[in-house]
């Protein structure tokens, strides 16, 4: 289930997955230029506890920082 909505996002029916922002850490990079990146920083984890995803490099943003 998903744990991020906003606005209606999260009535009956709406369509998923959607997009989100989740911040992460990058970890390491494999050989074909995927991104090896951690969630734990905000506890953030799959269904199974899994808090390190590949990621393409154009998936990610740098953060802005207030």
């Amino acid at each position: 289930m998903p744990i991020f909505f906003m606005d209606d996002d999260s009535r009956p029916g709406a369509a998923l997955p959607r997009p989100a922002f989740v911040r992460c850490h990058v970890v390491g990079q494999q050989e074909d230029q995927v991104l090896v990146v951690s969630t734990a920083l905000d506890h953030v984890e799959a269904e199974d506890g899994t808090t390190q995803f590949r990621a393409r490099p154009n998936q990610l943003e740098p953060a802005i920082w207030s």
